[in-house]
């Protein structure tokens, strides 16, 4: 088969997420080997940028600059969204799915934070799931990756879906599929790792636990407050959209002696924001000034569940658990040939691996 290709189209394609740490080993060889690589799977788009950030060099007897270097590390970026199922995904990128630790757990503390991120592509018209000829395949890389941003939506007419944003050091083309340096970098001097290869591991077009997808009619959202807030009653609204995103800024940390970013811990405090938009159904009463001069806090807790289609029935597959939800504003409108509707926001405080009443909790049915 010829490897010249036209185009690259997403039946070719496959999304791949390393260990933690990302300079650490990722396959153990042999036919028996361990392969530590796993697929993410369900994924709807990926997009991938990187630059060579240039200053000038300027000097009095010279209007051009004498020289452009770079003087920044680069920071390739990786940002792709997928389709929710059983917690599969969410557990592979880093984040805790027993519905009681902290999504920032293995974020805040290191243990499950720095990876590799893989993008497949296989010969064109060839699709990538089954694909078990391994020839001219192609992988762009994304070494020392950290999750700068997370959110997870859905809303009428559309499928749940995550979003995930990623900050790395490096940033590789490879022309197969194993047998390669993995992408990561010495944070160092930016040297590559040569310790430790990777193989790309078959696709698949899912596993066997794993529902298709969560629609609109799988979603239910339990504990909103009704008459403790102003104007509307969320418990019974209709329900239009959600969404729940949990920022992980980064501190780009740099010294005297190395050109790369030797480390990227989060930034603290973390902030998640959590936005319900509905048609009104009934008004809760009250004053804005009572809420306004209320010594106690506006502060909720509530669950959004899935139980999608598996197996000839439906089961609980997916939650995502809010905690101490702090409620931040609302807004309503109402126009002619639309029935009034409005949204709704919360602030929500991201607590550490031992705070079980603040923040982010995924539960997911996915078994490791």
């Amino acid at each position: 088969m010829s490897s010249t290709r036209t185009q690259v189209k997403y039946g070719s394609a496959g999304l791949f997420v390393g260990p933690t740490p990302a300079t650490g080993q990722h396959f153990a060889g042999g036919n028996n080997g361990t392969n530590s690589v796993v697929q993410i799977h369900r994924v709807q788009s990926t997009s991938d940028s990187f630059d060579v950030p240039l200053e000038n060099v300027n000097q009095f007897g010279n209007t051009a600059a004498i020289d452009k270097v770079s003087n920044t590390a680069p920071t390739p970026t990786l940002d792709f969204t997928y389709y929710p199922t059983n917690g599969i995904n969410e557990y592979r990128l880093g984040f805790p799915i027993d519905g009681e630790t902290s999504i920032a757990s293995g974020i805040l503390d290191t243990t499950n934070d720095e990876k590799n991120y893989f993008q497949l592509y296989t010969p064109e018209g060839v699709d990538a799931a089954g694909d078990t000829a391994r020839a001219n395949h192609r992988v762009v890389g994304l070494g020392n990756g950290f999750v700068s941003s997370f959110d997870i939506s859905a809303s009428v007419g559309g499928y749940m879906e995550a979003n995930a944003s990623i900050e790395g050091s490096n940033y590789v083309v490879h022309a197969n599929s194993s047998g390669n340096n993995i992408p990561a970098v010495n944070l160092e001097d930016g040297s590559e790792i040569d310790t430790w290869q990777y193989a790309i591991p078959l696709q698949t077009s899912g596993e066997s636990s794993m529902p298709t997808v969560i629609k609109k009619g799988d979603i239910t959202i339990e504990g909103l407050p009704g008459a403790d807030l102003l104007g509307v009653k969320l418990n019974s609204a209709h329900l239009q959209s959600f969404n729940v995103s949990v920022p992980f800024g980064r501190d780009a940390l740099e010294r005297l002696g190395s050109d790369f970013v030797f480390a990227r811990p989060v930034q603290t405090p973390i902030d998640a924001s959590v936005s319900l938009d509905f048609n009104v159904a009934d008004l809760a009463t009250g004053t804005l000034a009572n809420i306004f001069n209320n010594c106690g806090s506006t502060k909720f807790d509530f669950t959004i569940k899935a139980a999608p289609c598996k197996g000839g029935s439906s089961s609980d597959e997916m939650a995502i658990v809010v905690k101490g939800a702090y409620f931040e504003n609302q807004t309503t409108s109402l126009d002619i040939g639309s029935p009034r509707n409005g949204s709704v926001n919360f602030q929500v405080p991201i607590g550490a691996a031992n705070d079980t009443s603040n923040g982010i909790f995924l539960s997911g049915s996915y078994t490791p």
